[in-house]
């Protein structure tokens, strides 16, 4: 029973957490005391957010001040109580380094929505971090130094797993590197010992490598071993990994027809070892387990999805594309980082490369070719100048396989060192300066001035003034003063705050302003507007429309059906709308209703909210962020990869 109260309430702050980004939870100031003392300090939306979390609307919407503070504090402390047991070793960590008063960095997202540690912004404008006396009481007196070390023995057990199918032999320093001394709470042996049954170790040239005990092993996977280059990725990205895979063998296992164990050493021997064309690998299967014509359509189909992203053991763990990219590494870290200076360090190997990238019989030409075809191709990498920042942020970071700087790297338009243990980027000045320069069309020739600005705050609903001010600049060639801009919103009738500017009239709506700039922090693109953006705000003309003529079925008064509508429209901007809302706005104004109406109602928001702009995410729609890339991720109840025969979320994903 414990358990399942823990799973409602993962799942009620996850759900919170996707609709109010974790900024707008920030305090105003450093608050220390009991947990009632940092309630008291929230704002009202701020305790609506974290009430939200363990209560529906109904149960809290009439309560005051005083009864919801008394509420929560007895349901966080008992909530505290009932996860702790989930906690990673990490957080265990964070909790223990607050509880000493010693500064964290980073906190479980997770804590901050159900109320267990509170953020604020200390003397220099950086985030920290502090814990309620009560519940630092109550995690030490029930976290013990045995529950720490299962925990590090299960995070360690899920990083060899995770690992083992990106890159097969897991080499044993890649694991223990994080875990030097297991803060003493148990030794190496101790822990080998505990795994034995499910993993086994293999020393090769004096080195040892983690294996599954369940795959058999032969000499072909240690070949070249020595040379393999890793790169780093963290925790997430090979879990991730690891759950592709394994859907990949579930839906192979399911066209041989043999089960989940028996079709993983085949799938691992056959396309994980090494790289083949996929031509080579399907005739591979069907010549082996002789599959009718339908079957090997279907093994056909599933390959071809998946075989570009395949991190195959041979090159450590690293697509077709990644290994191209690593063998362009660089002899040694330039002095300086022009184009020639970049060429200059590559290998002849690498030379050879490039030269058979560009179809070049003469090295002395690559530098030229490499501009002037970045000069022509560069600009179908990105859609927005935001897309540009983010690749040039990456220049001197660890590489970590990125798409765009992988094929960056592939076609010389950028390069990758040896820094110590680490793999850095370099992009050469040439390809910096045409980034800074590349001229993206935005169709802004068909928008007058004040348009461009009134587009920009209809998409934003708040913007910070030196904001708008670069979008302008960069995206439109407008080179507006702050005092500029002031008289242009002044003139559009919106608001001018002391920072900031606004849609929302009303001083009462601070609250909801500081919570908008809050969640802007979090999602740094920006939607840049053209001609087309119209269409989106004639679309949420008729969306409006729509609300009103049902609510004309409600109410005659033209004046309740405006701010209704509004206020609708004003959850879904904010990316805070709630079916919940409906019922309570309309009560609000003692409108009386029937479950069609809601059901009608609900349909047209469905109907629209996908597609209106959200103010959290900088004009994007809820619709185009969730297009943008994102990795998988596995569901809590779904089975754990490891084999364990456990779910995931009582296995590795605790």
């Amino acid at each position: 029973m414990l358990a399942k109260k823990s799973i409602d309430i993962l799942s009620n702050i996850e759900e919170m957490a996707e609709v109010f980004p974790v900024e707008v939870l920030i305090l105003k100031k450093e608050v220390k005391g009991e947990l009632k003392d940092f309630l008291n300090a929230l704002s009202d939306s701020q305790r609506y957010i974290i009430a939200r979390s363990y209560f529906s609307d109904n149960k809290i919407k009439n309560k005051n001040s005083k009864e919801l503070i008394d509420l929560l504090d007895k349901k966080i402390k008992e909530s505290f109580l009932e996860l702790i047991n989930t906690m990673t070793y990490n957080q265990y960590k964070s909790i223990d380094n607050l509880s000493k008063g010693i500064k964290i960095d980073e906190i479980s997202l997770i804590y901050l929505y159900a109320g267990f540690i509170y953020s604020y912004h200390d003397k220099n404008d950086n985030i920290s971090y502090a814990i309620p006396n009560d519940i630092k009481k109550l995690y030490l007196e029930n976290i013990t130094d045995e529950m720490k070390a299962e925990t590090i023995k299960a995070e360690i057990a899920t990083k060899i797993f995770s690992m083992f199918f990106s890159i097969g032999l897991v080499r044993e320093d890649l694991i223990f590197d994080d875990y030097k001394d297991f803060d003493g709470l148990f030794t190496k042996e101790e822990f080998l010992n505990e795994i034995s049954s499910a993993v086994i170790i293999k020393e090769i040239d004096n080195k040892k490598y983690f294996w599954l005990i369940d795959i058999p092993c032969n000499d072909e996977y240690a070949i070249n071993i020595d040379n393999r280059i890793y790169i780093k990725r963290n925790i997430k990205d090979y879990l991730d990994y690891m759950l592709t895979i394994t859907q990949l063998i579930e839906s192979i296992s399911n066209i041989l027809g043999f089960s989940y164990k028996e079709t993983a050493p085949i799938v691992i021997s056959k396309i994980l070892l090494k790289e083949r064309t996929t031509k080579e690998v399907i005739n591979d299967f069907s010549d082996e387990f002789n599959l009718t014509k339908n079957n090997k359509k279907k093994l056909e189909s599933i390959i071809e999805d998946e075989y570009d992203y395949i991190r195959f053991f041979e090159y450590g763990g690293n697509t077709t594309d990644e290994y191209k990219a690593l063998k362009l590494l660089l002899e040694k870290k330039p002095k300086k980082t022009s184009l020639k200076d970049c060429l200059n360090k590559l290998s002849n190997e690498g030379v050879e490369q490039l030269r058979d990238t560009y179809y070049l019989d003469d090295e002395d030409i690559i530098e030229e070719e490499i501009i002037s075809d970045f000069n022509d191709e560069g600009i179908d990498y990105f859609d927005d100048y935001y897309e540009i920042d983010d690749i040039l942020s990456l220049d001197n970071e660890i590489y970590n396989g990125n798409d765009t700087i992988t094929s960056f790297i592939i076609n010389g338009y950028a390069y990758i060192y040896k820094d110590k243990n680490d793999i850095k980027v370099i992009i050469p000045d040439e390809i910096k300066d045409i980034l800074y320069n590349m001229p993206l069309d935005d169709n802004e020739e068909e928008l007058d001035d004040r348009e461009i600005v009134e587009l920009y705050m209809y998409f934003n609903g708040v913007i910070e003034k030196e904001e708008l001010r670069k979008l302008l600049k960069e995206n439109h060639n407008l080179d507006y003063t702050i005092k500029e801009l002031d008289t242009v919103i002044k003139s559009l009738d919106l608001f001018s705050r002391k920072d900031y500017y606004s849609i929302l009239g009303d001083a009462k709506e601070d609250d909801m302003e500081q919570m908008v700039l809050s969640s802007k922090k979090n999602f740094k693109k920006y939607k840049v507007v053209d001609y087309s953006s119209y269409d989106i705000v004639n679309m949420s003309d008729a969306f409006e429309d729509d609300l009103k003529e049902v609510l004309s079925n409600l109410t005659t008064n033209e004046e309740e059906m405006e701010l209704i509508s509004s206020f609708v429209m004003s959850t879904i901007y904010m990316n805070c709308y709630l079916d919940d809302a409906l019922y309570h706005i309309l009560d609000e104004y003692k409108i009386k209703y029937t479950n069609k109406d809601i059901k009608s109602l609900k349909n047209i928001v469905d109907q629209y909210k996908n597609d209106m702009p959200i103010w959290g995410y900088n004009g994007y729609t809820k619709k185009e962020f969730s297009s943008m890339p994102k990795e998988k991720k596995i569901g809590r109840n779904d089975p754990c990869p490891c084999w364990s025969g456990k779910k995931y979320k009582k296995c590795c994903g605790k």
